[in-house]
């Protein structure tokens, strides 16, 4: 098993989404392709950081056995004021890879030309995401997850297929999100959430029918006021409160 999500307890407070997961089981197997698909209210984000261990469970146990890359394609190890290039070298020598072999990997990939050597903030967003993607699909994990991979240019979004299915056969492929076409087309099974729980399928039309059926809500951020438990702070009554 590559990773498991063994009776998890995790209370989700991102912007104005509100929800607990209960006893939350998941089971990614080694090799394997699957997608966590859920709309934008079921807090997936927390569910991916507990599997990167960015964050961890109130209760239960997050178990995993191989190697596992950042979520992909995030630009959060970016610093913006320097070129690619020299965000590049520093990845090569966090995960101890070879650093010339890693860059040359990542010019031939992603044919950036003289964008390489050119600051983030000056790049085209097609080029800063296609680089991202390109930064994790290069170093050697042994489980892939994939937040997107609608990235780089559209006219390279056939080269970007291709390099995804060579990456599934030798590794695993965690697809998080709601790209029901990518999870269709890539993965073999998925789990679906829906108010505070996951349901698994081994069918994808299954899985996808499911999710076609979630209603979309229109997940706004009220302020302060959108957490009950401070709304009723503030409507509590001091002055009768005091003994």
């Amino acid at each position: 098993m590559s990773i498991e999500l063994r009776d998890v307890t995790k209370k989700v407070r991102l912007g104005p989404i509100r929800l607990t997961y209960e006893n939350l089981n998941i089971s990614v197997p080694d090799g394997a392709s699957v997608a966590l698909l859920g709309r934008k209210e079921a807090g997936l984000d927390a569910i991916t950081k507990l599997i990167c261990a960015a964050d961890a469970p109130d209760s239960g146990r997050v178990i995993r056995t191989h190697s596992i890359s950042w979520p992909i394609p995030s630009a959060s190890f970016v610093a913006s004021h320097l070129p690619l290039v020299a965000n590049a070298r520093f990845i090569a020598r966090l995960y101890e890879v070879d650093e010339k072999a890693y860059v040359a990997r990542l010019e031939e990939l992603g044919r950036f030309g003289d964008s390489l050597h050119t600051v983030v903030t000056k790049c085209p967003g097609e080029i800063r995401s296609l680089f991202c993607f390109l930064c994790g699909i290069t170093l050697p994990f042994d489980q892939y997850i994939f937040t997107s991979l609608s990235v780089g240019p559209k006219s390279e979004r056939g080269r970007i297929g291709e390099l995804v299915d060579d990456l599934r056969q030798r590794a695993g492929f965690l697809l998080i999100g709601q790209d029901v076409k990518a999870a269709q087309q890539y993965c073999s099974q998925a789990y679906v959430f829906d108010q505070g729980e996951a349901t698994h399928y081994d069918d994808m039309e299954a899985a996808i029918e499911h999710f076609s059926s979630i209603e979309e809500k229109d997940v706004e951020d009220d302020g302060f006021m959108a957490d009950p438990e401070l709304e009723d702070l503030v409507n509590v009554d001091f002055q009768n409160a005091l003994p």
